[in-house]
C-alpha cells in the first residue's frame, strides 16, 4: 500500500530540515546525501522519492529555512513594539549563540561563499534568500525614500553577515566576542 500524501509531505519536510542543518554545519561539499538522510533518521534509498538531486534538495532546504527565519523575525518584531525592527535583527543575529551554532543559523553566512562559485538552483535560491532579507529589512530601515531604506538595509545586512563570519573565523574567543559586540554597537548607533 502506498504512503499517504501527508506521510510523504512530512518525510519531505523532515529531509529538508535535516539538509538545512547538515549543510549549514558542514557545507554543501562537506556533507553528502547519506549524512542528510542519517540526520533525518531515514535511509539513503528513500531520498530519490522526494528529490531529483542534491542541488534540488539544497535549494528546497535553503528556501524553507529562510522562510522560517523571516517568519520568526517578523514575529519577534510584532512581539516587541518598543524596540526597532533593525535592533531586533542585529541583536538576534550578531551574538555568540548564532556564532556557535551555524547549523541553526543564517545560510548566507555559512554557505554564501561556497554557493557563489556555482551555477545551480541552490545558488539561485541563495540569491532569492538574500533579496528576501533585503526587502524585509528595508521595510523597517531608516530613510526618507525607498532607495535610502534599501541602502540602510543592505549595509546593515552586510555588516551583520560579515561580522558573524569574522567572529567565527578568529581563534581568540575574546577577540571574537569583541568583534560581535563592536558590530552590534556600530549597527545600533547607525
Amino acid at each position: 500500500m502506498p504512503w499517504s500524501k501527508e506521510h510523504k509531505n512530512e518525510t519531505r519536510r523532515k529531509i529538508m530540515e535535516a539538509a538545512a542543518k547538515t549543510f549549514r554545519a558542514h557545507g554543501t561539499t562537506g556533507a553528502g546525501l547519506t549524512d542528510v538522510m542519517r540526520e533525518a533518521g531515514l535511509t539513503h534509498g528513500g531520498f530519490y522519492a522526494h528529490f531529483k538531486s542534491k542541488d534540488e534538495l539544497i535549494a528546497a532546504a535553503l528556501k524553507a529555512a529562510n522562510s522560517a527565519r523571516i517568519a520568526r523575525f517578523k514575529d519577534a518584531v510584532s512581539q516587541s513594539p518598543d524596540k526597532s525592527a533593525i535592533a531586533i535583527a542585529v541583536d538576534s543575529y550578531v551574538n555568540s549563540r548564532h556564532r556557535e551554532h551555524p547549523e541553526n543559523g543564517c545560510s548566507v553566512a555559512t554557505l554564501g561563499s561556497e554557493l557563489a562559485r556555482e551555477n545551480s538552483a541552490a545558488r539561485h535560491q541563495m540569491s532569492e534568500n538574500v533579496k528576501g532579507w533585503l526587502e524585509t529589512l528595508a521595510q523597517f530601515a531608516p530613510g526618507s525614500n525607498a532607495a535610502e531604506k534599501m541602502r540602510a538595509a543592505t549595509g546593515t545586512y552586510a555588516a551583520m553577515i560579515g561580522g558573524l563570519i569574522i567572529a567565527r573565523a578568529v581563534e581568540d574567543p575574546l577577540l571574537s566576542d569583541r568583534i560581535l559586540a563592536d558590530v552590534r554597537e556600530f549597527l545600533n548607533e547607525a
